[in-house]
């Protein structure tokens, strides 16, 4: 008979050195990716060819970190997350020097898309969801110092790429930054799981094969219903991919959350800069909007981490706070001309997008699935979320061709995060509706505590055994 056991979370220990790992990670991944755009001009005169052509590699590099996502949390659940970490970072870092070296757009792109963008789906999302092995009642405040390494590295990578395009040329500054991406193996190694990890419970087909030794009387046959090799095939595929989550209704309003908030982030990272200069700002001022973006963005983050952190303010209201503030901004931005109200509005969109990613993140911890299934939880998640950023990146553009401004793609944007508040409307009404409809339940789950027992934050806790000599 198995054992059953109740997780307990350290709250810290070396939890705190895996929290390291994911801000190294989000550093790297992030400031690479800043690098890289500025890199392109230079890129595309060497290789003497369009600028859609380079920038379609570098856009495909990005969105195959989202599409392989799936792909690496279900080798994740069969192997060693460590391993696994390790060789995304040495294949993050190949893909970058062999792109360095090479004098073919076709190799470049098979390097920066297929290798190193392999890399980093293997890396990203994989040390973010071990932090829920670690922390619980303080992931809000381990969360929010992995999630700072994203800002702080595209802050201070635009200007250094920069420098050493200057000193070493674009092949120089990409060595560089390949060895630099060497770094997420050093991260890696920082990952390991507790002393007492979490074990899978024997799925059916396991378990039968168990019931079939403890009844003698009775062969395998008798005990093991009859599939058909496709029935078999599909459920082994619903298996590994984790398929399951699409039929979490919780699950799906948390995915579309984080789709509309990447709609949005993709916008501001591609029209910041253009849409400071359509207002009339000179070359110089412009370059000052990234900034002023990014500084907001760590702001935000600290004021939602402090608040979750506290329980000020439920996680829900933390984030409908944010996605407001970020709408409120994203509609003013193209409107504002003058450069002090572009630096002010620039900053209150990276606050509330700071805000708005922190709560996302805690949100998608209270989901209810085992820490095990975080990985497929965040893989899957990731991956709406490339699907939702690549169609309103055609939207948008689309837009800004057809009316002639940025003020459409701007509405677009500010639409996208307004629509995280009615996807939040109806995740209160879906409590509602399965804990009572009594007026004294809906007040209580309209601003409950950050790790209140109901349906969206409780924790699934299927039985386990304690096992000590687990794979790292």
């Amino acid at each position: 008979m198995m054992a059953t056991a109740s997780p307990g979370y350290r709250e810290g220990g070396w939890g705190w050195a895996v929290v390291l790992a994911c801000f190294v990670t989000e550093f790297i991944v992030y400031a690479n990716l800043k690098a890289l755009g500025v890199l392109i001009t230079s890129m595309k005169e060497d290789f003497g060819t369009e600028l859609w052509v380079v920038g379609s590699i570098v856009s495909l590099h990005y969105a195959a970190q989202y599409t392989l996502s799936p792909f690496a949390a279900a080798l994740a659940r069969h192997f060693s997350v460590r391993s696994l970490i390790l060789v995304g970072g040495a294949l993050y870092g190949v893909g970058l020097v062999v792109s360095a070296l090479t004098h073919s757009v076709t190799i470049m792109a098979l390097a920066l898309v297929v290798i190193a963008g392999a890399g980093a789906a293997t890396t990203e999302e994989m040390t973010l969801a071990e932090l829920a092995f670690y922390f619980r009642e303080k992931y809000p405040l381990a969360g929010f110092i992995a999630l700072t390494g994203a800002p702080v590295g595209m802050m201070l990578f635009g200007p250094i790429t920069q420098v050493l395009v200057d000193t070493y040329g674009w092949r120089g500054a990409m060595l560089l930054l390949g060895g630099f991406g060497f770094h997420l193996v050093v991260g890696g190694m920082l990952v390991r799981r507790p002393a007492a990890l979490y074990q899978e419970v024997p799925d059916r087909e396991e378990q039968l094969a168990i019931d079939s030794t403890d009844c003698p009387g009775k062969s395998t046959e008798e005990v093991k219903p009859t599939k058909s090799k496709i029935s078999n095939l599909w459920n082994s595929v619903v298996s590994a991919l984790f398929l399951n989550v699409f039929v979490s209704a919780e699950f799906m309003i948390v995915a579309t959350v984080r789709m509309m908030y990447s709609i949005a982030y993709g916008g501001m990272v591609v029209y910041i800069v253009p849409n400071g200069l359509a207002l009339g700002l000179s070359t110089r001022e412009a370059s000052f909007l990234p900034t002023a973006w990014g500084v907001g963005n760590l702001a935000g983050l600290v004021l939602s981490a402090l608040a979750l952190h506290v329980k000020l303010v439920s996680v829900r209201s933390a984030e409908g706070i944010a996605a407001g503030v970020a709408a409120v901004g994203l509609a003013l931005e193209p409107f504002v001309s003058p450069f002090v109200g572009q630096i002010l509005t620039t900053f209150i969109v990276g606050a509330g997008m700071g805000g708005a990613i922190e709560g996302i993140l805690v949100m998608t911890r209270c989901l209810p699935f085992g820490d095990d299934k975080l990985f497929s939880v965040f893989g899957w998640q990731t991956f709406l979320s490339g699907v939702a950023s690549s169609i309103g990146d055609t939207l948008s553009g689309w837009l800004s061709d057809a009316t002639g401004s940025l003020h459409a793609a701007f509405f677009f944007y500010s639409t996208a995060m307004a629509a995280i508040l009615l996807c939040l409307l109806v995740d209160v009404i879906r409590i509602i509706a399965t804990t009572g409809s009594s007026k004294k339940r809906g007040l209580m789950v309209l601003m409950p505590s950050l790790f209140k027992r109901d349906s969206s934050t409780g924790f699934e806790r299927m039985p386990i055994q304690l096992n000590t000599n687990s794979r790292q």
